[in-house]
This record gives structure tokens, C-alpha cells and sequence, in this order.
């Protein structure tokens, strides 16, 4: 069962990561801090909404590909938290320029490093700059004799799968795809440094679903995968860090 005292969404302004903040809230047992970072929370009419009827729901300023950003996102958080750690980081924000088929005699320099800044680079530091607060949870839960344990959890995409790489009817693609497959390998990295520390690392593929980058004729509501992805993380363990599954808690190739 999903769990966690403490909460953090990234990209939550929409998609996904809007659907994780309502699923979250509407648990039997919800987060008493769930955190929505977005690039533009003045925007984010939906979160605001929620935020009115939910005061356990934090809303704050995430731009992936700013390290002041980062910085700021974390010392907020971290006020909001006081003597808390962060139990789960979800990191969801994501950038896929579908304008640009990426293919290999049309690909920027630009696009690609656009790409990796915000799928990859962004990610990465984020954990690196929380990993105070989640390793506070661990010490937490350990000294309440709980499952001593915290989790990042990292959605990447099947389309990071070496073995499986047209999954989804998505063109070449080159850089949304090669950044994914970063979001793995690190996702597998990080599960080897931080399994230690008791903090698991889940790279998750949430499936084809129906939002503004998937598309109208994918298989999958935002609904059904976000309740998929929640059971999943509810029970992960040692035994699948650092592993690729997908919403279904299917292990896929790499």
C-alpha cells in the first residue's frame, strides 16, 4: 500500500503528476505534507483549487532546468517539512518537443540538451539537494522501529528500453528517448550508491496514457496508470530497486 508521512510530485501542474497529487489526496491514509512542485504555480489553477480544500497540499516553484531553482525548492521544502523528512520524492516533471521528430538529420544540439536538462540533469540534482531530507526519514522511520526506508522515484518510459524502442508508435525521437534511457541508468546508479542509506530508487514506466504528450489515441486514462504506479511504489522493496517496471509492476528490459 502507498504510504508515506511526507510527499513530494514534481511536473504536478498537469498530466501525470496532477493525477498523482489527486490520488494521493484521496488515500485512506494521506501524506500530512504532500509537496506539488510546478515550473509556474501561479498557473496551476488546478492545484490551487485543491490546495483551498486541502491543507495537508503545498504548492512550490520547481523549474528543472534552474539551479536556483533547486536551491529554492529545497529550502522551502524543507521549512514546510520543519523536523520531517521527505518519505517519497516523485520525480515526474518531463519535456518531450513533439513539433520535432528528432531524427539524426534534423536533431539541434539545442533540442538535445533541452531534452537531458529537464528529463535528466534536473532530476538528478533534485535528489542530490533532498537527499538530507530523505535521508532524515530513513533515521525517522528507524527510530520508530518502522521499514527503514525512503524512496525517489524516477518515471522514465519503456521508450529507455535498449531492447524495446518503438513501444507506443513514437517516431525516432532521438533525444526524448536517449534522455529516458539516461533517466534509467541513473535511476540504476543512484539504487546502487543509496540502497545503504535505506532509500530505494524505482525508475517507473507509466505507460501509453492520454495526456498532452501521449495523445488522445493512447491506451491508457491518466487515471488507470496513476493507480497502477501507486500500487507499484506501495510495494516496491530491496528486492526492486534500481529495477525498470511499469505500471503494472512488470519488470521490462533495459
Amino acid at each position: 500500500m502507498f504510504s508515506g508521512r511526507t510527499v513530494m510530485v514534481s511536473g504536478a501542474s498537469r498530466g501525470i503528476g496532477l493525477e498523482f497529487v489527486k490520488q494521493i489526496l484521496a488515500l485512506p491514509f494521506a501524506p500530512e505534507v504532500l509537496i506539488a512542485a510546478c515550473r509556474d504555480p501561479i498557473s496551476a489553477t488546478d492545484l490551487q483549487k485543491m490546495a483551498k480544500s486541502n491543507p495537508s497540499l503545498k504548492i512550490i516553484k520547481l523549474d528543472l532546468e534552474s539551479d536556483a531553482d533547486i536551491e529554492n525548492a529545497f529550502n522551502v521544502t524543507q521549512t514546510l517539512l520543519g523536523k520531517k523528512g521527505l518519505n517519497i520524492l516523485i520525480n515526474n516533471g518531463a519535456y518531450f518537443d513533439q513539433s520535432d521528430a528528432g531524427e539524426l538529420r534534423h536533431v539541434t544540439r539545442e533540442s538535445l540538451q533541452k531534452h537531458f536538462n529537464i528529463n535528466v540533469s534536473g532530476h538528478i540534482l533534485v535528489v542530490q539537494r533532498f537527499l538530507p531530507l530523505l535521508k532524515l526519514a530513513v533515521a525517522e522511520r528507524g527510530s520508530k522501529q518502522l521499514n527503514c526506508q525512503a524512496q525517489v522515484v524516477m518515471i522514465s518510459s519503456i521508450q529507455s528500453s535498449q531492447t524495446i524502442t518503438n513501444q507506443g508508435g513514437l517516431r525516432i525521437c532521438i533525444h526524448y528517448k536517449c534522455s529516458k534511457t539516461a533517466v534509467t541508468m541513473a535511476s540504476i546508479l543512484m539504487s546502487q550508491e543509496l540502497q545503504h542509506a535505506g532509500i530505494h530508487v524505482l525508475p517507473l514506466h507509466p505507460g501509453y496514457v492520454r495526456t498532452e504528450m501521449g495523445g488522445p489515441k493512447a491506451s491508457l486514462s491518466v487515471e488507470e496508470s496513476v493507480s497502477g504506479c501507486l500500487k507499484v511504489i506501495g510495494s516496491s522493496s530491496a528486492a526492486t530497486t534500481g529495477k525498470l517496471l511499469d505500471y503494472s509492476g512488470e519488470q521490462l528490459p533495459y
